[in-house]
């Protein structure tokens, strides 16, 4: 998780850590919706959270360069695909999705536009958002969600980095946070495998 540097920074620290909802059912671009929750159980997500990327299935909002954190979401996309091939050599079973609160019909287009490898999810409804009490901005009487990076497992929001400064570089930062996972995991795993030998070596001498 980035370090907070003020009172707005402050605005995501109670995610970490905190168990997902279940029955929160996203449309996603697959064509299907994802439960989060249960997905979460079977494999580590990495969720990608953005504001909203441009269409030309509508006007971009006025105002919205001038909102700090607002800009920059297409090349933040494109920035996921070309480094996705690396999140899954570090996590093979890893799920990458990206979530915004735009609108289903809006997502399914830039996926198409932009051609990427990996689903958009929506929570046009704020379902998630709300629950969650995901960090948003108001634009013209619409909710954005603000950028940041979720890594979820076992049911819960694991990892967290937020806020995030460049968007293009929140892939790359991705990249520590499962570090840091595997890191942890390892150590479960040793400790153990340290448990079961020292186990096993006593039923020996007894």
């Amino acid at each position: 998780m980035t370090e907070a540097n003020g009172i707005e920074d402050r605005a995501a620290f109670h995610l970490l850590g905190h168990p997902l909802p279940a029955l929160i059912d996203l449309a996603s671009t697959s064509g299907t919706t994802v439960d989060l929750f249960t997905l979460s159980l079977r494999h580590p997500i990495m969720l990608f959270v953005y504001p909203s990327t441009a269409s030309p299935l509508r006007s971009t909002p006025s105002g919205w360069s001038d909102i700090p954190g607002a800009s920059g979401c297409t090349p933040h996309l494109i920035s996921v695909a070309t480094h996705l091939p690396h999140l899954l050599a570090k996590e093979p079973q890893l799920k990458v999705f990206g979530l915004s609160t735009q609108t289903h019909v809006e997502q399914i287009e830039a996926k198409q536009r932009l051609m990427l490898p990996f689903d958009l999810l929506s929570d046009e409804k704020l379902e998630l958002t709300k629950v969650l009490e995901i960090p948003t901005f108001e634009l013209q009487g619409k909710s954005y969600l603000k950028r940041m990076t979720l890594l979820l497992n076992g049911g819960q929001i694991t990892r967290l980095d937020y806020p995030i400064r460049n968007p293009e570089e929140a892939p790359k930062q991705a990249q520590g946070l499962l570090r840091t996972e595997q890191e942890l995991m390892d150590e479960v795993h040793a400790r153990d495998a340290a448990a079961a030998a020292a186990a096993a070596a006593a039923d020996v001498q007894a």
